[in-house]
């Protein structure tokens, strides 16, 4: 399984993006977990050694807030990826590891600081295959991967001709994900909130402590623990889609941003699935 490792902190955490993959020392972990000796450095569009990387990266002034690598690999380099940048549409940053399988697992011997971290918002563990067939939104996508979209409703794109298409509508799939202002309406059987989370969406972390089909342990660091499910979510049916449905409920129910607390359109479709 492909593994997609996204976190999330408040707006503008670290101007200097370097100072983000110093403090998880991201260098030292590509080398250690994955045995990685090379990158390729997306800001100068270079492959260089993973050990010249923070030399490269303080160098580059003018793309000092963000930062992206993928594996020097061709034919690793769309899934194998490490990415920073400030979403400022929706006011929050965002660091996101996919493909990097044995970093992410080895995340409690790099992320410590990540977490203690004042700026952070939230982080979540998802399959990366699960993730792209939940969110994407191009039929010829599902078609060139083989994934069924028949019973799956279909929207315009809203755009002008000659640009416009048939699309599909994502918002009945368990595992989709929105951005909201401040945060990312998502889900995974593993996520860690902040406290600047809860501000977020309107909801106090005492709400989760007694609900019984979800395991919940506070860090010492002040962070919530959550899992929802044993292992990473890869099925939009079944028990799988009641507690995914169950946990965004409950997670963005009291949020200001949610259209619908009780989320309808995903309860609904459920009848849909078992016609």
């Amino acid at each position: 399984m492909s593994l997609y490792l996204n976190i999330n902190f408040l707006p503008k955490s670290f101007p200097k993006a370097l100072a983000l993959w110093q403090l998880a020392d991201l260098s030292n972990g590509l080398l250690t977990y994955e045995q990685l000796d090379k990158l390729v450095n997306i800001n100068k569009c270079t492959t260089i050694n993973v050990e010249n990387f923070i030399k490269s990266q303080a160098k580059d002034v003018k793309r000092a807030n963000r930062f992206s690598i993928l594996h020097p690999e061709q034919a690793l380099k769309i899934s194998h990826k490490i990415n920073f940048m400030h979403l400022s549409d929706w006011h929050i940053d965002q660091l996101y590891v996919t493909g990097f399988d044995k970093l992410i697992q080895a995340r409690d011997a790099w992320w410590g600081g990540v977490l203690t971290h004042p700026s952070f918002l939230m982080a979540r563990l998802m399959s990366n295959d699960y993730d792209s067939r939940q969110n994407s939104k191009s039929i010829q996508a599902y078609e060139i991967n083989g994934w069924p979209h028949v019973h799956l409703p279909k929207i315009s794109n809203g755009m002008p001709p000659p640009i416009d298409e048939i699309i599909v509508d994502t918002r009945v799939n368990p595992g989709h994900w929105r951005f909201k202002p401040g945060y990312i309406e998502g889900v995974a059987a593993q996520m860690w909130l902040g406290r600047a989370f809860f501000n977020a969406v309107n909801l106090d972390k005492s709400a989760l402590f007694d609900v019984p089909w979800l395991e919940v342990n506070e860090l010492a660091c002040g962070v919530i623990h959550i899992k929802a499910y044993d292992g990473e979510f890869d099925s939009d049916q079944g028990e799988q889609r009641d507690i995914q449905i169950k946990l965004r409920k409950l997670l963005f129910g009291h949020s200001p941003h949610s259209e619908d607390g009780d989320f309808k359109q995903l309860s609904e479709w459920i009848g849909s699935l078992d016609k």
